[in-house]
């Protein structure tokens, strides 16, 4: 499972990289998508919502941690 650290950038830049990595990913794709700030990680769990894509794990303890699969 490969690693997307968002942490220490500020939005829009983190939505931007986590959803061109998602773009290019295959159907079945696991990505755990790593951030410090907690508004990013609102947007980041949207983010998923409308691209096709589950959010498999979440973890809300800071760093704030999503474990998410495409289908």
């Amino acid at each position: 499972m490969e690693v997307i650290d968002v942490s220490g950038m500020q939005c829009p830049d983190p939505l931007r990289k986590v959803a061109s990595v998602l773009a290019s990913a295959p159907p079945g794709s696991r990505y755990r998508i790593v951030t410090d700030d907690y508004v990013c990680y609102v947007m980041l769990r949207r983010l998923m919502a409308v691209n096709d894509v589950k959010i498999v794990e979440a973890d809300e303890g800071g760093p704030y941690a999503l474990v998410v699969e495409k289908y």
